[in-house]
């Protein structure tokens, strides 16, 4: 099997040609990588760097695809569940319906059903009717969001504002007194001056306020692991930036905002009124890969996390650029428009976010993801992000 690395005088990228012949192949769970070399006419060493250019590796590229196949086949019917077996590389149907059950907590069966739930008209205006008919903001995360963008916004104003609301004053004070944010403060000035900063506190106030509007509407699991990821990403980011050597500049205040909201679309998607919410809770509980999950909730119901996201912040007026940066994360998921550097660094800090908001223990992805992003300090990073959660 030989694939030519030109198609109609357009040069194939490695990531693609690789992905081609897994497609080809009957089984590619069995593919290794010394037969895609042999396949594409490359040494292994010449496979290997290039591979390593498009800053991937041939694993990474082969486990997102029997990922996506696997998920794929069962939303669409395409192939039957004993062709998927095999393809998957099990040697029996018994053995993956264990494997998916243990992983989705459903069996396949179950999952396709699940899929078959409403259509996409119904799905999406069942998530607008939902976030429409969200709460209004607290007056304390309203008057944080609208006095965030006047000169005179300083500190002071913003303990002054925080101290009206006890609760938030609490959160505030608990979080900040985390290992990760260093010293603990002895009052809410120090939390806010030292410890998290004006930014953070807004965008944390809107977080919370989304905890508590969904507190009986999403499964409290779900909800608490999610919005402890969000609430930790502007440490995360400040910690990457420091610490991993990122050499992109971001404009630092909007990048903290996507950081933080970018995933919240997730508990619109798990609201128990949503018609699709079973489906979107077992992959959630069953994808690792932030990207399949993206898309995968694309394919059943017309709409992305990002999507989501950006309807529940359009609502809520946040910063339009916000949004914006929303909008082209998802041009990019979908491949309408080429990644650069700086969204291939992005994407990874939500891929880190999602891990942490699922709770998985196997961050090995992460790590060869971050050596080919040339993140040299991730790994120090990474142990104080998941010593949090």
């Amino acid at each position: 099997m030989n694939i030519s690395l030109t198609m109609n005088t357009k040069p194939l990228f490695i990531t693609e040609a690789v992905n081609k012949l897994l497609t080809q192949s009957d089984v590619p769970a069995t593919l290794t990588i010394d037969q895609c070399a042999i396949a594409l006419a490359m040494s292994m060493t010449s496979f290997r760097r290039k591979l390593s250019k498009e800053e991937t590796t041939f694993k990474l590229i082969q486990h997102k695809f029997l990922n996506e196949l696997c998920v794929h086949a069962l939303l669409t019917k395409n192939i039957s569940v004993n062709a998927l077996v095999l393809k998957l590389g099990y040697s029996e149907r018994a053995t993956f319906e264990r494997a998916f059950r243990s992983k989705f907590g459903i069996t396949p069966k179950q999952f396709r059903e699940l899929s078959l739930v409403g259509n996409n008209n119904s799905n999406q205006q069942s998530l607008s009717d939902i976030a429409k008919h969200l709460p209004p903001l607290p007056d304390s995360c309203q008057q944080l969001l609208s006095e965030k963008d006047k000169h005179s916004f300083d500190v002071q104003q913003v303990i002054v504002i925080v101290a009206k609301d006890a609760i938030f004053t609490g959160r505030l004070m608990g979080l900040a007194s985390k290992a990760i944010y260093g010293k603990t403060p002895n009052n809410i000035q120090e939390a806010i001056s030292r410890n998290l900063g004006i930014n953070t506190v807004v965008n944390l106030a809107v977080i919370y306020s989304v905890k508590d509007a969904l507190a009986l509407h999403v499964d409290q699991g779900i909800i608490n692991q999610c919005t402890d990821a969000f609430i930790t990403a502007p440490k995360f980011f400040q910690l990457i930036r420091k610490s991993a050597g990122i050499d992109v500049k971001f404009d630092i205040a909007i990048i903290e905002q996507v950081l933080v909201f970018a995933l919240l679309g997730l508990l619109l998607l798990c609201h128990k009124d949503a018609e699709k919410h079973q489906l979107i809770v077992h992959s959630l509980q069953g994808i690792d890969d932030l990207h399949l999950l993206n898309n995968h909730i694309f394919d059943v119901m017309d709409i992305s996390i990002f999507g989501a996201s950006s309807l529940m912040l359009s609502l809520w007026h946040i910063d339009a650029s916000v949004i914006k940066q929303l909008n082209h994360l998802d041009k990019v998921t979908k491949q309408q428009t080429k990644a650069n550097r700086r969204d291939e660094l992005l994407l990874f800090m939500l891929s880190c976010l999602y891990a942490l908001a699922t709770g998985r223990t196997d961050h090995s992805d992460l790590l060869e993801k971050a050596e080919l992003l040339n993140l040299d300090g991730f790994a120090e990073v990474k142990a104080q992000l998941f010593s949090e959660s």
